[in-house]
């Protein structure tokens, strides 16, 4: 590009935007609120754009970090039956809960157990 301006003596102009701030506003909330790829998210949204501009607006934004999930194997039909006999044992635990600490608390939440 610098090889053609002073060659050329053309002024330089930037390409213009493929998006908008809307647009990318939609291509962010897509990738945060559901499981999408970016291949995906492309092919979805009505736009004319390639998977790299998808990619670098969702990189863009300030509030999404880009972290690989670790694959985990299903829980199987046994430990799903044991996980709801423990709980269901527990149930009865009372005021003694208060000193649990679960390991999937976030922000002082638990999960609920009375609906087991």
């Amino acid at each position: 590009m610098i090889y053609r301006v002073l060659i050329r003596k053309t002024p330089y102009e930037p390409k213009p935007r493929a998006t908008d701030i809307r647009s990318d506003r939609r291509l962010q909330r897509m990738a945060s609120s559901q499981k999408m790829s970016v291949h995906e998210i492309t092919r979805t949204s009505l736009l004319q754009i390639s998977k790299n501009t998808v990619h670098r607006r969702i990189i863009g934004s300030r509030y999404m970090i880009h972290a690989k999930m670790s694959r985990r194997l299903p829980l199987s039909k046994l430990h799903i039956s044991k996980r709801l006999q423990w709980a269901r044992n527990h149930m009865s635990y009372g005021d003694k809960w208060m000193a649990v600490l679960f390991s999937d608390e976030i922000n002082g939440t638990s999960m609920d157990l009375t609906g087991i």
